[in-house]
């Protein structure tokens, strides 16, 4: 398969990013709502854009206070939280050199994801981004890749997906892009090669090694 186009989720394969939104969610119910959420609670909450979650877990009054709380949290303990994943810039410079096009779609909220990508200084390298915001139905869907591949004049069999979760191969899948499982991020599991992505890699630097032997 030549790809011309590669679309990356976030969190988890950009970035290790889920213990900082807990601790910031759990902050924010602390503060405004003074209750105490275990990390389980929290991830319980997961499915919705991470500001839906914020203010469903608040009072009806005080949602947008909670929502800027959130992100105020989110931003001032993110390097105390996350640190760059090795290997994920020289992925995408070796992906520039080879005139693939590169996307971002991602299910957290256009605020937190431009906190991140520009912590990380990496939101100059893509060509097309989406965030949960721009959609109307997550991931598994495949809305949101079809999205991007509009955006990028890209067709879905010269494309992939990179995640690490068992929502992002079958949203590849339904898209009919090519799905590689990011196993480099901390909460990936190789049961999710039960599912058959197409392909696999332990580190960004595996995923160099395949571009570099002419794989795409």
């Amino acid at each position: 398969m030549k790809l011309n186009t590669i679309i990356f989720d976030l969190d988890g394969t950009l970035a290790d990013t889920v213990p900082l939104t807990i601790f910031s969610i759990k902050e924010v119910v602390r503060e405004l709502a003074g209750k105490e959420m275990s990390d389980e609670d929290v991830i319980r909450e997961f499915g919705p854009v991470d500001t839906k979650i914020v203010e469903n877990l608040v009072d009806e009054k005080i949602k947008d206070k909670a929502v800027n709380l959130y992100i105020k949290i989110f931003s001032e303990n993110f390097d105390k939280y996350v640190q760059p994943i090795k290997g994920i810039t020289e992925l995408f410079d070796v992906l520039m050199k080879n005139r693939i096009r590169i996307g971002l779609f991602t299910g957290r909220g256009l605020k937190v994801s431009n906190i991140i990508l520009e912590k990380l200084k990496i939101k100059n390298y893509f060509d097309a981004f989406l965030t949960g915001d721009d959609t109307k139905k997550p991931k598994p869907d495949p809305e949101g890749i079809h999205m991007v591949l509009n955006r990028l004049d890209s067709k879905p069999y010269e494309s992939a997906y990179v995640g690490d979760f068992d929502v992002d191969i079958m949203a590849s899948k339904a898209a009919g892009v090519m799905s590689i499982l990011a196993l480099w991020a901390s909460n990936a599991s190789t049961k999710l090669l039960e599912l058959n992505p197409d392909k696999s890699f332990k580190t960004p630097y595996e995923f160099i090694d395949w571009i570099e032997k002419g794989a795409i």
